[in-house]
């Protein structure tokens, strides 16, 4: 054997042993790999398990028998309604037509009649998703089956163990009933928004068909119903926000509609193309007692739940305090305390809260609200008005500023940053005045001065951070600080103002603060507390919003035996509506009062929710309606006369409230004279000075007048209490520059001056003197010539005019002592007149003739002689 050959076989034999190990250890890692699988697939299956035996019992009663929810007042006691108990319009799915099954199933379930139960496919992508957003509820997935489960045996957590449990019902509810059967109860089941369940009712509220007539579904629709289970109070059509919304996810099932083989292209784009107004006939149900009340615990139930408050037999603890609700109603529905016009389009809605808890007290949403109706309390976005000054200027610049009560603005002729004038209501200027006055007396110019100083982005999220709601497109707008944007409802400006009247703590207006389930879980739903300015912020806006109840702008809702602050807001027409209808200039279109206590806190608008006739605006009686309601209703419904508690980050000076270690408050700065003149009488040698002071504030005020001399010393001329003072015999030749100013106390108002200088009487020119006029017979030529009258006065020229035949012209105007008339006429008499002139005057005019001969006569020499 060679030893290449005895190489070769050692290589051989080491690779084999090589390869053998590795074998090995491949083996047991496959066998570690096996058991953990199989140990990881027990521990799967026993927690499934036991994640299943906690799973609710399957009780087919709950798939067909819905649970009544029950509300109870803020008592915890007394039961204000039972939602879900009336009669429900089951319908049998041989009624349901085709065109709604097909939409229904291309929207939710394209699989639905493959799977048994649970779509695998769209499982594993929903679990794919959940794994790379982080979020359970990114998931999806869900079958038809698995809808019904969970509306009918589920609670509202979002939870894999949930999850699990709804797949282990879904795969019973399939075994035990037909796919036609499950559609039957999905189609019973569904919630359509509000307190519209079940596809028969919808038809009956959106369309005005009866459980026998769904087969007059049109193809329209019949994907807007399948379309609104999704979300049901962002598509439901009775409100007239969502339509845009609702047509989207309409044409959005349309279009899987077609993906999944039910429509044809072109009926899809002609069904997409239909107005969704022109499918609606709304049909309004039955107001029930505290409806307006009532709908609003509904919303908020479904907004900050997954619980169906028509099925689930619900426990709802409210806040309504029924004395205060009925109170409410009645004010607004009837013309015992206000004697509403005959237009019944005139409406009005309020919202009362507890100041301290934000707890909602009473709703009203409107004018004879009908069940279903728009809830002007709460859906509205109008303008405020002047009722957004403490929340997005006044406020603001206090909280960052810490101004005082005292704090001065000029009131005066202003412009936005854009160059658009800014006006106030009454088109007049107050002038430096403490921010208290120009709150109280709501002016537009300090307001937006404020706002200014404060800063836009500071103002709105300080706004912001009180409920109101202003988008980062609207903030830009400096309107806003007027009221200028359409973001106000009464159950926004209740909680805006509450924080004021609760320390600065910020809670949001709500109607639950607990639900309880049928199993036992009890979710608590009241909004947090939370602290958004501080507490100097909310007590000297509060103390400003007394005055302007106790003798400002809102005096009319002012009710002495409570502690009470509150601010007016109005709102005015565009010129195009103005025109429109023929609407007086003065017309208002809102008209808003919010005021609180620290008990409660009260927010009243009222308007016209549409314009459509020259009727349609509030007059001088009805803008003030709002306060008048406000008044009618607190009155009655307060009970504690509990006073602001004022905190010890606050101290008092005079009258005026201002922050520790912040600015402290000032004597208003006098506004400054205007138009100042003066003027020279020679008759009299004196200078007459006089001014202008547009404030009617003239009570305690003097105005000290000085002046000075070419620049010199500055010299007291008078302390006068009216508008004009007088110097005597002034110097001639130099100028008199006079400063007013307006005292009030120790405080002046800015200089307001003038110049003027008094000239020396000119002298006029003497006439010139030795006029003559000499013919030049070689030039054929008159020479005139004179002496001037008095050779020290400058600036005179000599006006030359000659008559010939009883015609006189001027011949020249000079400066020189002679002037040439050339070519005269033979035998004819000429005189020549001579006047001398300045800016003075003119002097006397001296003459001289001369006949021309017709004989040549070099020494033709007039007479030469003077003549006036």
């Amino acid at each position: 054997m060679s030893e290449n050959e005895s190489r070769m076989e050692r290589k051989k034999k080491t690779n084999k042993q090589q390869t053998k190990a590795q074998n090995f250890v491949w083996k047991r890692f496959l066998y570690a790999v096996l058991i953990i699988g199989i140990l990881m697939l027990i521990v799967g299956t026993g927690a499934i398990l036991w994640i299943i035996k906690d799973a609710p019992k399957f009780d087919e009663t709950l798939l067909k028998a819905p649970l009544s929810s029950t509300l109870y007042a803020s008592d915890e006691t007394t039961i204000i309604a039972e939602i879900g108990k009336e009669k429900r319009e089951d319908v049998d799915v041989e009624e349901i037509p085709d065109v709604l099954k097909n939409a229904v199933i291309a929207t939710e379930d394209a699989r639905f009649y493959k799977h048994h139960g649970i779509d695998v496919k769209r499982t594993l992508v929903a679990i794919f998703k959940i794994i790379t957003s982080g979020s359970f509820e990114g998931g999806g997935g869900s079958t038809i089956t698995q809808q019904l489960v969970k509306n009918s045996f589920l609670t509202i957590e979002q939870t894999p163990t949930r999850k699990i449990q709804e797949w282990y019902l879904a795969l019973q509810l399939e075994r035990r009933f037909s796919k036609e059967q499950i559609l039957e109860m999905y189609f019973n089941k569904n919630l359509y928004g509000g307190d519209v369940y079940g596809v028969a009712k919808a038809a009956e509220r959106f369309f005005g068909l009866g459980p026998d007539e769904l087969d007059q579904l049109t193809l329209e629709q019949a994907a807007l119903l399948a379309g609104i289970p999704q979300s049901p109070n962002r598509y439901i059509p009775t409100e007239e926000e969502n339509l845009e919304n609702a047509e989207k996810r309409r044409n959005m099932v349309l279009h899987y509609m077609n993906r999944h083989g039910y429509l044809s292209k072109s009926e899809m784009t002609k069904a997409q193309s239909t107005p969704i107004e022109e499918t609606l006939n709304i049909q309004m149900p039955k107001t029930n007692q505290y409806q307006a009340f009532v709908n609003t615990v509904i919303k908020e139930v479904q907004e900050k739940t997954d619980a169906n408050i028509f099925e689930d037999g619900l426990e709802i603890y409210t806040t309504i305090d029924p004395e205060i609700q009925q109170i409410t109603e009645e004010v607004l529905s009837t013309n015992d305390e206000i004697s509403f016009p005959e237009n019944d389009n005139m409406q009005s809605a309020v919202v009362i809260t507890d100041t301290q808890t934000g707890a909602i007290k009473a709703i009203g949403g409107g004018r004879n609200y009908q069940n279903g109706g728009y809830n002007y309390a709460t859906m509205m976005k109008r303008q405020p008005g002047s009722t957004i000054k403490p929340i997005l200027d006044y406020g603001p610049a206090i909280d960052q500023l810490k101004w005082s009560t005292g704090h001065l603005l000029k009131d005066e002729e202003y412009q936005y940053e854009n160059g658009t004038p800014i006006r106030n209501a009454n088109r007049k200027y107050a002038g430096n005045r403490t921010i208290r006055d120009h709150l109280v007396w709501s002016r537009n110019i300090p307001a937006l001065k404020a706002f200014q100083a404060a800063g836009v982005d500071e103002a709105t999220n300080f706004a912001r951070s009180l409920g109101f709601p202003i988008t980062d497109e609207q903030k830009v707008n400096e309107a806003n600080a007027i009221g200028g944007i359409d973001a106000a409802s009464p159950i926004v400006m209740a909680g805006a103002y509450a924080a004021f009247g609760n320390g600065g703590y910020y809670i949001a207006p709500h109607t639950v603060t607990k639900i309880v389930y049928p199993d036992g879980i009890e979710k608590n739903i009241a909004p947090e507390k939370k602290k958004v300015m501080e507490d100097y912020t909310a007590f000297l806006i509060t103390d400003m919003l007394r005055t302007a109840v106790d003798s400002g702008t809102g005096t009319q809702a002012n009710i002495p035996r409570l502690d009470l602050a509150g601010k007016t807001g109005t709102t005015n027409f565009d010129k195009q509506t103005e025109t429109k209808y023929g609407l007086p200039s003065n017309a208002v279109k809102d008209a808003w009062f919010v005021g609180y206590t620290p008990q409660y806190t009260g927010a009243v608008w009222t308007g016209y929710g549409k314009t459509t006739s020259a009727d349609d605006y509030l007059n001088s009686t009805s803008e003030n309606f709002s306060k008048l309601i406000f008044k009618a209703i607190l009155s009655k419904a307060a009970t504690s006369t509990e006073t602001f508690k004022q905190p010890k980050s606050v101290a008092k000076s005079g009258n005026e409230y201002y922050v520790v270690g912040g600015e402290k408050p000032q004597a208003p700065k006098p506004d400054g004279p205007t138009n100042v003149t003066a003027q020279y009488d020679a008759a009299s040698d004196r200078i007459l000075l006089s001014w202008a002071y547009t404030s009617n504030n003239r009570q305690d005020l003097t105005f000290d007048v000085s002046y000075t001399v070419d620049g010199g010393d500055t010299i007291k001329l008078t302390s006068a209490n009216e508008l004009q003072a007088v110097l005597q015999s002034p110097e001639k030749g130099k100028e008199y520059t006079f400063t007013i100013v307006a005292v009030s106390g120790d405080t002046k108002s800015n200089a307001a001056s003038t110049s003027i200088t008094v000239e020396e009487k000119a002298e006029g020119p003497n006439s010139p003197s030795n006029v003559q006029a000499i013919y030049d017979n070689g030039s054929n030529s008159i020479v005139i010539s004179w002496n001037p009258g008095n050779a020290d006065i400058k600036d005179v020229q000599y006006i030359v005019t000659y008559t010939v035949n009883g015609t006189t012209q001027t011949l020249t105007t000079t400066t020189e002592l002679q002037a040439i008339l050339s070519s005269p006429q033979p035998l004819q008499t000429y005189e020549f007149t001579v006047t001398a002139s300045n800016q003075t005057g003119k002097s006397e005019p001296i003459s001289t003739s001369i006949t021309v001969d017709e004989m040549d006569n070099s020494d033709g020499v007039g007479s030469g002689i003077d003549s006036q």
